[in-house]
């Protein structure tokens, strides 16, 4: 699916008695184009019928790690190989749990399908990430699996200085588990990926997408290269610095670089890119249409980690509404600027409300 098919599709699932001329006043195009537009997707399986009865749902499909989070917060500057004062929080975390409870907190849909333990920690994470109002029917609890642990150190300046992932059970989440899901993850309205998986997962979960555009978030420059042979199948990618350095192979240290690396991906087949840049905001490019730097939100950091997963659900919110792309990168740095100030890789009070009050404090210009 195109990025003109997919903006059709969002606009007549939010309000199915648009006319082929509204749309194309909306989209500045042609009444022609609009309906060759709708043909294709006719074709494709999403549109059924002259009514616009349409073949997926307006929800979101996240696929990937559930953590739980330690994270040690050193109180001054830190010296390795040296005890360090400071202190210790157990939080919910998984890049993809976390993208699938920021897709909720935004009042969407939100479907993860995920692997957990019978421990302690697995018990907690099911029952909290349920509770926001994730659907976990889909998520497997495994008997005499220890539920995945990411412990990372923070230091005073908020910055990540190290970490150790216990992942193993992740394995676990293969093909035969995913089977089980495959039409709810045919009929989703956006798929998201994360790169915690194995690559025999990710090559299944691609190949049986069906038409459902992908999200991706390559998880860290080590785990990136799982999908570099994979990457005409991805709709949307979020990568940072260094994953888009690693995959790109092209060194990001100015905006004209950053264009450089997007105009790569795009060569590779993917439509949109959102390239993380820390304090420099970040590039986005949408294939022949739109690109631009947005500088960073000034906010007080207090922990980085799951800034960028926030970000994707912003992304996947906006793709379900049908926003303009430049907006919606506006809206999702407003999500990761309210994890950026917090402690917990996730936040209780992101909104669509929240995020909006952000907006309107930050011009962007």
């Amino acid at each position: 699916m195109d990025n003109q098919e997919l903006k059709i599709l969002q606009m007549l699932r939010r309000d199915p008695f648009l006319t082929q001329n509204d749309i194309a006043a909306m989209l500045e195009i042609s009444r022609s184009s609009v309906a060759g537009h709708i043909m294709n997707l006719q074709k494709k399986g999403h549109i059924k019928g002259r009514g616009y009865i349409f073949s997926s749902g307006n929800y979101a499909v996240t696929v990937g790690a559930s953590n739980m989070d330690i994270t040690s917060f050193t109180s001054t500057e830190l010296l390795k190989k040296d005890s360090n004062p400071g202190k210790t929080k157990y939080t919910l975390g998984g890049v993809g749990r976390n993208i699938a409870h920021n897709i909720a907190t935004l009042k969407n849909e939100s479907y993860l399908i995920s692997v957990f333990g019978d421990d302690s920690h697995g018990k907690r994470l099911f029952r909290e990430t349920r509770a926001v109002g994730v659907d976990l029917a889909h998520s497997h609890k495994l008997n005499d699996e220890r539920t995945s642990t990411y412990h990372s150190i923070i230091g005073s300046n908020g910055e990540l200085q190290n970490a150790v992932s216990d992942m193993d059970i992740v394995k676990q989440l293969t093909p035969e588990l995913l089977i089980q899901s495959q039409s709810l993850i045919e009929r989703a309205g956006i798929l998201i990926i994360d790169c915690n998986l194995t690559e025999n997962t990710l090559e299944w979960l691609l190949k049986h997408s069906g038409n459902t555009p992908v999200f991706v978030d390559p998880v860290s420059s080590y785990k990136a290269g799982i999908i570099r042979n994979w990457l005409s199948y991805i709709h949307t990618i979020k990568p940072n610095r260094l994953e888009a350095e690693e995959l790109s192979g092209i060194k990001i240290d100015s905006i004209e670089n950053a264009r450089l690396a997007t105009s790569w991906f795009h060569e590779q087949g993917v439509h949109r890119v959102v390239l993380s840049m820390g304090a420099e905001g970040v590039y986005y490019s949408e294939r022949d249409y739109v690109s631009g730097h947005s500088p960073a939100i000034p906010v007080n950091i207090v922990n980085t980690t799951g800034s960028g997963d926030a970000m994707i659900a912003g992304l996947v919110h906006c793709g379900l509404a049908g926003m303009d792309f430049q907006d919606s990168v506006k809206f999702s740095q407003c999500c990761a600027a309210q994890i950026l100030s917090s402690e917990a890789t996730y936040s209780l009070t992101l909104s669509p409300l929240s995020v909006e009050k952000l907006l309107l404090m930050n011009s962007f210009e």
